[in-house]
């Protein structure tokens, strides 16, 4: 019976047998779970890793780029810190563990996939991967910064790995105590709550132990990454140091097309729903008002640890929610010409007056979204030099020059073949 009540736990596969629990199916039952607890390396209580179901990595210095397991906080551990996905199920994270030079070496990685604004939208959210950890695939093959291929990542392929799952709707930021109910389900916003259990769990479990920490994310775990740098940091040894790498997260506070500031407006519907306007970073929120330190460029100046900028001149996902276009950079025309080059400008802007000493910055003028990934991480290049050289640089201290800027307004060569002629945008809010 023990066995059956971890199988909704480690893999919702097994929820319909659980739930007969009876009979000829009860001996399928314990066979099913004896499975998944020899494959899946989640435990119950604390969800340390268990010694005897952990996955070794035969990682030696070969190409081969092992999958990340995938660990569940248990419902004991999600009921005692308040930290739920929108659908109730308890927050998670992948985890591939590393070798050699870089076994006290970790990235902890936050995971994008927009966001949600209102309660319809969230209450759809809470159906799918982004708002719940029920049907997770216990497996997954990192890829970019992440990657265990040596040739794909040299500086840090040998390192602990972890992508934070993402499923709270609104940049590991909410912080609701109450339960919404929405079309007769419950819906949770906690995604600070979740961030700060899962931080404690690694570090009880092995990132404790840790000499040096790469905290990052891609998208809206870029923008968590901007918000929450401070808190996870705070949740750690004080003797680890920590370098942050927000990629994709640059969605700052200029107008649209029209003149408007209409992304200020869906952020603040959000934090409202979300309660998430205290989540962002202390030091800012005690010079400012709330609103200020909700955009990214306003908080690098004070982050808590050196920050390397990933992002696009012409970030297509910004460009649609923040100034209101979907035009290719080279196709623009009139007011939405005008209103591209301002966010370019804007972001440059950034790099030139916010960046301090110990930062760095590769800015490209591509239209795209996310540099972290295979592609963009080997490929796309400014002044020769590409996205993994030149986090690997700044990291190392390999030189003093680590602010890397496409200054003309031509697409970039480099990621220019990739186009081709899509012009559908997926906006950060959905």
């Amino acid at each position: 019976e023990k066995r059956c009540d971890m199988c909704p736990i480690i893999h919702r596969k097994c929820d319909k047998t659980c739930a007969v629990g009876a009979g000829k199916h009860f001996i399928f039952l314990t066979f099913c779970c004896v499975l998944l607890l020899s494959a899946i390396p989640a435990t119950e209580g604390t969800g340390k890793v268990a010694g005897n179901v952990q996955r070794v990595n035969s990682n030696n210095g070969d190409s081969a780029n092992l999958p990340a397991e995938l660990y569940v906080l248990s419902e004991e551990e999600a009921n005692k810190t308040g930290a739920y996905c929108l659908d109730g199920s308890p927050p998670a994270y992948y985890f591939r563990k590393g070798s050699g030079d870089g076994k006290n070496s970790w990235i902890v990685w936050l995971q994008g996939g927009g966001a949600c604004v209102n309660l319809t939208d969230c209450y759809r959210r809470s159906f799918t991967h982004l708002g719940s950890t029920k049907g997770l695939g216990h497996t997954k093959t990192f890829s970019g910064i992440l990657s265990a291929d040596k040739d794909i990542n040299p500086d840090f392929y040998t390192w602990n790995a972890v992508n934070l799952v993402y499923c709270d709707g609104l940049f590991f930021a909410g912080d609701r105590r109450d339960v919404v109910k929405h079309n007769d389900r419950s819906l949770y916003f906690r995604g600070r709550r979740n961030l700060n259990a899962l931080i404690d769990s690694l570090v009880k479990t092995g990132m404790g132990e840790a000499d040096r920490i790469i905290l990052g994310g891609s998208s809206a775990g870029a923008i968590a990454t901007y918000w929450g740098a401070d808190d996870v940091i705070g949740r750690l040894p004080t003797a680890v140091g920590v370098k942050i790498i927000p990629d994709s997260g640059m969605f700052i506070n200029i107008p649209d097309k029209d003149g408007v500031y209409s992304f200020n407006d869906t952020y603040t519907e959000a934090e409202e729903l979300h309660n998430a306007a205290l989540s962002t970073n202390k030091e800012c929120l005690n010079q400012y008002e709330n609103w200020v330190c909700h955009f990214p460029e306003n908080l690098v100046p004070f982050e808590p640890a050196p920050t390397f900028i990933l992002n696009y001149l012409y970030d297509r996902v910004a460009l649609k929610d923040v100034v209101k276009t979907t035009c290719r950079p080279d196709t623009c025309e009139g007011k939405d010409l005008t209103a591209v080059q301002n966010y370019r400008k804007a972001l440059l802007k950034v790099a030139q007056t916010d960046l301090r000493k110990q930062d760095g910055a590769f800015l490209i003028t591509c239209f795209e979204h996310g540099l972290h990934n295979n592609d963009p991480w080997t490929k796309y290049k400014v002044n020769n030099k590409s996205v993994r050289q030149a986090v690997g640089d700044w990291y190392f201290g390999r030189t003093t020059d680590n602010v890397h800027v496409d200054m003309g307004t031509d697409l970039n060569p480099t990621c220019r073949q990739d186009l081709g002629n899509a012009t559908e945008v997926q906006s950060i809010w959905f």
